[in-house]
């Protein structure tokens, strides 16, 4: 598979531990999920990426 795929699949599974991680029952996954959308929150680098994942290009020089 190209490097293209494989970020897809990255950020499928990022997405969907981060939307469904609080409700598993698992207290790491619930935390970590929260902890990964705080950052989104928090974080100009990772609000930077998390764009660049959703938009496919680059967002920063």
């Amino acid at each position: 598979m190209s490097a293209e795929v494989w970020d897809h699949q990255e950020l499928s599974w990022w997405l969907a531990e981060m939307y469904h991680g609080t409700a598993s029952g698992d207290p790491y996954r619930a935390g970590a999920a929260l902890d990964r959308l705080r950052r989104l929150f928090d974080s100009p680098v990772a609000a930077a990426w998390f764009a660049e994942q959703c938009l496919g290009v680059r967002t920063t020089g």
